[in-house]
């Protein structure tokens, strides 16, 4: 084996520069475009608080049931064949929302084709297609991938207000843009771009290229776990719980962040506020996925990312302006921006190359049934107290929980996975 060829760059990197780009479109378009939308959405169709954030936790739900049968397909098949699929179905549900005219048909398209697209096209996808790609290098290579998904937090709910408020579009358009863009742009880019694996055009993980008669065996290392080994697996119930409770800390605070602003009269700031959580996301993925390639302890890392989460979450009760309020989201972003990641790193870690996308994918149920769950809680916990304090204080209670599991995980060393 030598050094990255003179005279074929090295296409791992362009992986992760698609990595990053369908991630951005498949959470912007749905997830970090919704929290505006709600707002609209709400006083249109005259929809309490508990159901207008019912569609993220039923997006999320359905999107982890369908995860099983992607991870799988991705382990089987071409991921640029499910990526290009995942397009096809993704763009055509959003674009099918500008004809809906009742709560009830948007949240079925919301939750049943748009997160089925979204699976398909989504982190699991492309983690795997970068994880093909990188070895030596995965912390770094899923970190700026994964950036995708916090740049979104930043640019789509500015981009949706900046839509339906200066230019004057109705929900039902901008979800009609989003469609077409992701046929016109992700679908080509898919086809045309995306190469499965580093020996298709003669070059191996990390920027090294294959000498005469050399094959690259790292696909096909590792131990090929089967769905009844990783319910008895320690270590599969301990990640699915510990990023269960930190995605459901998150998305919850999220889902409920511009709500939180409008009630403390600062409705004009909500989508700022809220996407101030997106810059130190982005920062944190790189950060974290590089101490972890760095040898740091992955359990440190996890509970220190859980840490600086939870302290933004409490400090959000103490906020007094909408400035103190947008640097402490700042504060709990640099925290949760860190769980993906992780998380994927973790899987990686521990399940190898060889059974990353089918572990991954059959944990992402469990870890939807409770992420999801935190939502809704929080909104009816408003409803009945009036205010969102018991709502933070136990969202705070569950990162607690989750620093203390994460260090009954075992890290395997390098001979046990081989």
């Amino acid at each position: 084996m030598e050094d990255i060829s003179k005279k074929t760059p090295f296409l791992g990197w362009r992986m992760v520069t698609i990595a990053l780009f369908a991630d951005f479109c498949v959470v912007g378009f749905a997830f970090q475009s919704y929290p505006v939308i709600q707002l609209v959405i709400a006083e249109e169709m005259e929809l309490s608080r508990f159901m207008v954030t019912l569609t993220i936790p039923g997006f999320m739900l359905i999107s982890a049931i369908t995860m099983p049968v992607v991870g799988k397909l991705l382990d089987t098949y071409s991921i640029r064949s499910v990526l290009i699929s995942g397009s096809f179905v993704y763009g055509f549900s959003l674009i099918s929302l500008y004809f809906v005219n009742s709560y009830l048909a948007f949240i079925l398209i919301f939750v049943l084709p748009i997160a089925l697209g979204a699976s398909l096209m989504g982190n699991l996808s492309v983690s795997k297609l970068v994880s093909r790609w990188f070895r030596e290098h995965t912390g770094r290579a899923l970190g700026i991938a994964a950036l995708g998904v916090s740049f979104s937090g930043l640019v789509m709910p500015n981009l949706t207000n900046y839509l339906l408020n200066d230019l004057g579009l109705n929900w039902r358009e901008a979800y009609l843009y989003y469609g077409v863009f992701t046929l016109i742009i992700n679908a080509p880019l898919f086809k045309f771009l995306v190469i499965d694996n580093p020996e298709d055009v003669d070059q191996l993980p990390d920027g090294k290229v294959l000498n005469n008669g050399e094959e690259d065996s790292t696909e096909a290392s590792g131990k090929d776990w089967s769905l009844k080994q990783l319910f008895q697996d320690r270590n599969f119930w301990v990640l699915s719980l510990v990023f269960a409770l930190q995605f459901c800390a998150m998305m919850a605070v999220l889902s409920h962040i511009t709500f939180y602003a409008s009630e403390r009269g600062w409705a004009e700031q909500a989508a700022w506020i809220f996407s101030m959580y997106a810059v130190p996301a982005m920062i944190s993925k790189l950060v974290f996925g590089w101490l972890v390639e760095n040898k740091m302890d992955a359990r440190l890392a996890v509970s220190t990312s859980l840490v600086i989460q939870l302290v933004g979450t409490l400090l959000i009760l103490f906020s007094q302006s909408p400035n103190q309020l947008s640097f402490i989201i700042a504060l709990f972003g640099f925290g949760g921006g860190a769980a993906l990641p992780l998380s994927n790193i973790l899987y990686n870690k521990i399940y190898t190359q060889k059974s990353f996308g089918f572990s991954r994918g059959t944990a992402q149920p469990f870890i939807s049934l409770l992420q999801v769950s935190g939502t809704p809680v929080a909104a009816l916990m408003f409803d009945a107290y009036g205010n969102y304090d018991y709502a933070f204080l136990f969202l705070s209670s569950l990162l607690v929980l989750a620093i203390i599991v994460i260090w009954f995980l075992r890290i395997p060393t390098a001979k046990e996975n081989d």
